[in-house]
């Protein structure tokens, strides 16, 4: 979510933490702005446990008077994309982000999660939540309620959707016109590529919006490979044929490290054997590829892609993964492309073992969708202070 606030030029990171190391070599590698120290891998609970050995950081960031706190807590127990788990201790993880609000007191926050979560266990933890953050002061959500946002309606080729909680401290007016942010796109209407009324938009005007930015229009610039070819840097392919999302995404203006040129990062496919590659060859744009795993599916190139995933601990079979639509690319989808479709610029690179870049992806909240959140949330909190 950070590089969506980022490319808002609203905000700017300047601590993150995370407790898995391979996510935190990534986020130095591309916000090499951040301090080390400000770089934490360990969990939020002991870097806000009192008198640990983390408390001289949090000082530091106290006194730093922090603008806004986001993140993500693992959601894992309350998916929609397997078993819901209510009793899954993961559920009660929204703790540990509650409490770094509690600590830093930004003047907002941001906690990103599933859908899932509002009716996992009756609605149980999503009241739970609400009352935690109202306990420390950061209530009114009856005037910024938690919302579902589209990540196609956002530029995101990419039918995902993510629950969203926004809170104000006490001394901030908790009135948020902007929320939620304005579509840029229409909904995807699976089946349809032509212009068709959603019947569910809350007003004429959505109906107006481009369509949704389709999987093709997202990675069919990017070099042919088979399976087990690519690699980890390849170079672009020189083209005159790019869509408007290929150019943005090609776009290495604002990428930090200013001895890199512009270049393909991740493109590397996975060896299939060759019954996979007969389930491949055999599957129709928008089906299962492998009849085991519904979530297996070959992409259809004319809609947006479907939510990324990370991948289990199976992170090498079909499960949980995307099949490129292309007959001539009998293959699963690869790192590069998973990104493009949760539009990352191909400047922003994936660091750690194959399946590591894989899950960091899944995980990631869209750019352009924090872009869209991040905007509105520096309109409101700008206005206040005028």
């Amino acid at each position: 979510m950070s590089l969506g606030f980022e490319q808002s030029n609203g905000f700017q990171t300047i601590a993150a933490i995370d407790i898995w190391r391979p996510a935190i070599e990534t986020l130095l590698y591309n916000h090499p702005h951040i301090a080390r120290e400000f770089a934490i891998c360990a969990s939020v609970d002991d870097v806000f446990r009192e008198n640990s050995e983390f408390s001289p950081i949090v000082e530091k960031l106290i006194d730093f008077e922090v603008d806004v706190v986001i993140g993500g807590p693992p959601c894992q127990g309350m998916s929609l994309a397997g078993k819901r788990l209510d009793s899954d201790p993961r559920n009660q993880l929204f703790k540990s982000f509650v409490k770094a609000v509690e600590v830093l007191q930004p003047k907002a926050f941001v906690m990103e999660n599933v859908p899932g979560l509002l009716s996992s266990d009756g609605g149980k933890i999503n009241r739970a939540i609400l009352n935690a953050f109202a306990e420390i002061g950061y209530n009114h959500f009856d005037q910024h309620a938690p919302m579902v946002l589209k990540a196609e309606t956002f530029g995101v080729p990419q039918i995902r959707r993510r629950l969203f909680y926004v809170g104000f401290r006490g001394d901030i007016s908790p009135s948020f016109d902007a929320w939620p942010p304005k579509p840029t796109h229409q909904v995807h209407i699976r089946g349809k590529r032509e212009t068709t009324p959603d019947l569910f938009a809350l007003d004429d005007a959505a109906n107006s919006l481009p369509l949704p930015i389709s999987v093709k229009e997202a990675i069919s610039d990017l070099p042919a490979i088979n399976s087990g070819q690519g690699a980890d840097e390849m170079p672009y392919i020189k083209t005159n044929d790019l869509s408007d999302f290929q150019v943005k995404m090609r776009n290495w203006e604002h990428c930090p490290r200013l001895n890199e040129g512009p270049m393909i990062y991740n493109h590397e496919a996975s060896r299939h054997t060759e019954k996979l590659i007969n389930l491949i060859s055999k599957a129709e744009p928008g089906s299962s590829v492998d009849p085991k795993y519904t979530d297996s599916k070959k992409w259809d190139p004319n809609a947006p892609g479907y939510t990324v995933k990370a991948l289990g601990a199976g992170g090498g079979s079909t499960n949980r993964r995307a099949f490129h639509y292309d007959p001539k690319q009998l293959r699963g989808s690869t790192i590069r492309e998973n990104a493009r479709v949760q539009s990352f610029p191909d400047w922003y690179r994936f660091m750690g073992a194959k399946t590591h870049q894989m899950s960091q992806v899944g995980n990631a909240v869209p750019p352009l969708l924090a872009k869209a959140i991040a905007h509105a949330l520096y309109e409101k909190l700008n206005n206040d202070e005028c």
